[in-house]
């Protein structure tokens, strides 16, 4: 990168630091992530981001998938097993929701049928968008449709459950491991790095856990984030969703922007207002948790979140993950079979 790209994304960055503290003052749910998500956007539309922002993005995730790590004891990798058939549940539902409302956005937004689907599969931005440019579908599409459902679920989910009191208020193990920590991350880094290579699906949120997982299972306790840091990662999770939100990509494809509402709006409200409840019969975690868990975001900023809002981080990191990797694995073969022998705008 040159000196004047890596100057804009260090401004981007910095805007983004200022408007998340500002917003922090008001005390509203989540101020740091919407704060800096929308420095970030206002900071991208009017004088630009140079340099890479998805290496920013990989930062931010990297320190929440360590802070997840941060928090995983014996029992709650007891309750992630036993809540694994219901991972799977929701994991199908959204994507049979998905899959139906593919039909409505290839309407609504005029695009083909591969391209509507990429966008309704409740899966990562990144991998959809990949998946979409190796298949010749619409990958700005693609990319507005699944950026603007994010937004959506960060902004509202919230405002709607509010803070998790009861989870604020954790013990902290006296005998917990700040060089534990360290290893998390530094693990993860280089876990990511090769990972990532190989095709891996969101490593730089998994890998950090993955190497508290096996911490924990050796009976190490590892040190809780400090909080400076957690602020940092909501900031550069919050800026890079900002800088997506860019008003040429919007205004290329007006009609996705406005299928997304639509659609997206129909798959947040029935997988928050119409699963949850009926998931809450089976998993007794608490409702932000349960909605930021089904709720089809990323990964990266829907653990975010759970950190800041004093959700279940482990428990919302285990039903993402889950629905994300499951909608990866059918996305494929399922493409080929929803796209076939399809005519005119809809092809």
């Amino acid at each position: 990168m040159t000196l004047s790209a890596n100057l804009q994304l260090a401004g981007g960055i910095l805007a983004s630091a200022i408007c998340g503290w500002l917003a922090s003052l008001t005390g509203i749910p989540l101020a740091w992530i919407l704060g800096a998500m929308a420095g970030s956007a206002i900071y991208a539309n009017t004088i630009g981001l140079g340099g890479k922002t998805k290496y920013v993005r990989r930062l931010g995730q990297l320190l929440i998938g360590a802070a997840t790590a941060a928090v995983l004891t014996p029992n709650i990798l007891g309750e992630l097993l036993s809540y694994f058939p219901a991972m799977v549940a929701a994991a199908i539902v959204a994507n049979a929701l998905g899959v139906l409302l593919a039909f409505p956005l290839a309407k609504i937004a005029n695009v083909d049928r591969k391209s509507a689907l990429l966008s309704t599969l409740p899966a990562g931005m990144s991998e959809m968008a990949s998946l979409a440019r190796e298949t010749g579908a619409q990958a700005d599409v693609v990319m507005v449709v699944h950026t603007l459902r994010v937004v959506m679920i960060v902004v509202l989910v919230p405002f709607l459950f509010g803070i998790d009191r009861s989870a604020v208020q954790a013990t902290i193990d006296p005998s917990a491991s700040i060089i534990a920590l360290f290893a998390c991350l530094v693990g993860g880094l280089v876990l990511s790095i090769v990972t990532s290579k190989l095709g891996v699906l969101n490593p730089w949120v998994i890998m950090p856990m993955a190497v508290g997982i096996v911490l924990v299972s050796f009976e190490v306790s590892i040190a809780q984030m400090p909080w400076g840091v957690l602020v940092v990662a909501q900031i550069l999770i919050g800026f890079s969703l900002g800088a997506r939100l860019k008003k040429e990509d919007f205004a290329r494809v007006p009609r996705a922007a406005l299928a997304a509402v639509i659609c997206s709006g129909g798959l947040i409200a029935i997988m928050i207002f119409g699963f949850v409840p009926i998931l809450q019969l089976f998993v007794d975690e608490s409702p932000i948790s349960l909605a930021l868990g089904v709720a089809p975001g990323g990964l990266g900023e829907m653990i975010a979140s759970a950190k800041a809002l004093g959700a279940a981080s482990a428990i919302v990191a285990g039903f993402q993950f889950t629905r994300s990797f499951l909608t990866n694995v059918i996305a494929p073969p399922l493409l080929i079979r929803f796209a076939a022998n399809t005519k005119g705008p809809n092809t």
